[in-house]
This record gives C-alpha cells, sequence and structure tokens, in this order.
C-alpha cells in the first residue's frame, strides 16, 4: 500500500448551509495553521476528511448523536413494558415479573439511575445495547423452539 499524503490543521466552523451540491461547511483556518496544499489544489478537488471536537482545553470531546440517544432511552422504556422482556431480565432472580422490578433490574444492571444519564455514559449505551442483543437473541431461541415443538 502507497504512502498517504495527509493534511491536518485546527479549524474553526463558521457556517453550514445547503445547496443544490449538498452541505456546505464553511470553516475558518488560522492563516499559520493553513497548508499550503489547501492553495496549491484546484476548486473542487476531493478530500477524505475526518474532524474531532476540541473543548476549551484542547482535549477532543465526543460526538454523539442526539437522536440516536433518544431512540436508545426509548427503546429501553419500551422494553422495560414488554412482558417477554420483563420475563427475560427478571429471569433467575426470584423477582415478581413486574415493569416496576425490569426498570429496576435494567438500570442496577447499567449501573444508572435514570435513562437520562445515557446522555453522557457511552458505557451504560454500549451495556444497553448488547442486552438488547442478547434479549433479541433469546427471543430467537424461543422463537425457534417454539416452532421445532409443533
Amino acid at each position: 500500500m502507497s504512502e498517504i499524503d495527509a493534511v491536518h490543521f485546527e479549524a474553526v466552523k463558521i457556517a453550514i448551509t445547503q445547496n443544490s451540491d449538498g452541505t456546505v461547511l464553511r470553516l475558518g483556518i488560522h492563516p499559520e495553521d493553513c497548508p499550503s496544499i489547501l492553495f496549491q489544489d484546484w476548486a473542487g478537488s476531493r478530500y477524505m476528511v475526518a474532524m474531532v471536537k476540541l473543548d476549551d482545553h484542547d482535549q477532543p470531546v465526543a460526538m454523539t448523536d442526539k437522536r440516536e440517544i433518544e431512540k436508545l432511552k426509548s427503546s429501553a422504556g419500551a422494553l422495560c413494558r414488554n412482558r417477554k422482556f420483563q420475563e427475560w431480565i427478571l429471569s433467575g432472580t426470584g423477582e415478581e415479573v413486574t415493569e416496576a422490578n425490569a426498570v429496576a433490574f435494567l438500570r442496577a444492571s447499567l449501573g444508572i439511575k435514570s435513562r437520562s444519564e445515557f446522555d453522557t455514559d457511552p458505557n451504560a449505551r454500549r451495556a444497553f445495547n448488547d442486552m438488547r442483543e442478547e434479549f433479541q437473541e433469546w427471543l430467537r431461541a424461543s422463537s425457534r423452539q417454539s416452532v421445532e415443538r409443533k
């Protein structure tokens, strides 16, 4: 594989708009940080771009999609109201199969006090996604067993 030349610089988002070509992102680059190659390349040159948001201390900030987090929170609420999920998550605990017990067990398993912590806790989001996938696998296996018994 050939060596790839990459340019890097710090920039400030100035504006974002849309036109018939797509989304137009305008960045401000300090003159001392602007790579000279950008002046040499033709307008219309294509680039692969990777961006990392920085905080006030020049440290990377995780960029999460608020819509995805809202969907995740909604999914957690809906699952706890689902009788099959309640049975699955509470199996072997000796707890009564109720929505309240499913909520309490889910929160304890994820180490959160409320779903709003998904906003700031990527570990809880990952753990919930893993748990949801395990539940889906359990449902598929249960469905296969029901079909085989018939």
